[in-house]
């Protein structure tokens, strides 16, 4: 009977090791938001690869669950405004906490992302303490911004490549690889060299085969590069393409954007600025209304006076076309339709218009 016992005993803790040790079939994201106010909000798991809402929940009582089956892993976002949080989807308990200071953990990789979120807030002090360095100086706005400018070079460039390449080493054959190389913010000679370190199982990431076509798309609408064209049905039917405006012997600056996002918004009076000093001369603007509704569009159009053409309900397609990940996208086009500069903003995109229009025949 004792023999039977311990026979039964011993069984039952090979099951249990067994369970243990076993791989999880299936994810859970044990969500908690220090935020009470977002309690009744929905808060949207996305796959960044696709961009495709993967499911929805509502926050109740401080509180979020998630479950599904991650049959590869992925690098998802976690998405309740004003709050995100970016993670790797990969069957097992995954623990989070959204808030001013975001938590995360419970599996191999996510405990992996949240060391790298540890060290770049870590870097993050040391940056912030080197600005108050500049600023207790006392120096002039262009002296400032010339120290700031060497402190970038020499300092905080290498050491935010340093922390990345870092990560990347460790994680050359796994999502959080890919992870990794989506939010480093590479030159495109850059992705090419690390695309050839990595192992085959990142190459085959959905994440790093998206990149590997923005890079592609990337070179071809870089600076120097005739324009790429596209065509949107317009509300009313007709269509318009970029080779309307385009290629016609004018400069003309695209500005992608959309009613939603606050910098487009506050681009509107410099490119209105640009329009009214250079028209006469030979520029024209082109608005090209990305990710956004037709109606919110067209409110916002006479919200911010805007005067000069649009293509609206473009949704995706010319960013796609331009590997633009980020609006405001504002692109300075040559009389024959070449690239002559991209992501122009502010007083960089005031210089080289005026730069431009300098050569052009009165």
């Amino acid at each position: 009977m004792k023999n039977r016992t311990l026979f039964l005993l011993v069984a039952a803790a090979a099951v249990m090791v067994a369970s243990c040790n076993s791989n999880p079939t299936s994810y859970t994201i044990d969500g908690t938001v220090v935020d009470s106010t977002l309690n009744g909000n929905t808060i949207y798991l996305t796959d960044i690869a696709s961009r495709n809402v993967i499911d929805s929940v509502v926050i109740t009582n401080n509180k979020f669950k998630f479950k599904g089956k991650a049959d590869t892993a992925f690098v998802g976002v976690l998405q309740a405004m004003p709050y995100h949080l970016g993670l790797i989807v990969e069957n097992g308990n995954i623990v989070v906490e959204l808030g001013r200071t975001d938590k995360l953990s419970g599996t191999p990789l996510n405990d992996e992302l949240y060391s790298y979120m540890n060290d770049m807030d870590s870097l993050r002090q040391v940056i912030m303490a080197k600005q108050q360095e500049i600023v207790a100086k006392g120096l002039s706005n262009e002296e400032a911004a010339e120290e700031w400018s060497k402190v970038e070079t020499s300092f905080i460039n290498p050491a935010i490549d340093k922390l990345y390449s870092s990560y990347f080493d460790r994680n050359k054959n796994n999502v959080m690889g890919a992870w990794v190389m989506y939010n480093w913010g590479v030159t495109p000679a850059q992705f090419d060299s690390l695309y050839n370190l990595m192992g085959d199982s990142l190459k085959a990431n959905p994440l790093v085969k998206g990149m590997v076509h923005e890079f592609e798309m990337w070179k071809k609408t870089s600076e120097g590069q005739m324009f790429t064209d596209f065509t949107i049905e317009q509300p009313d039917g007709t269509k318009a393409s970029l080779s309307d405006y385009v290629g016609k012997g004018r400069y003309v600056l695209v500005d992608f954007w959309a009613s939603w996002c606050t910098p487009c918004r506050a681009e509107i009076p410099n490119i209105k600025e640009l329009y009214d000093k250079y028209h006469d001369q030979g520029l024209d603007v082109l608005g090209v209304a990305v990710w956004d509704k037709v109606e919110d569009t067209q409110k916002a159009i006479e919200e911010l006076g805007i005067v000069w053409p649009q293509i609206i309900n473009a949704q995706q397609i010319p960013t796609d076309l331009y590997s633009i990940r980020g609006i405001p996208h504002i692109i300075l086009f040559a009389p024959d339709g070449t690239i002559v500069a991209r992501d122009l903003r502010d007083e960089a995109m005031k210089e080289k218009v005026a730069e431009v229009m300098k050569t052009v025949k009165k």
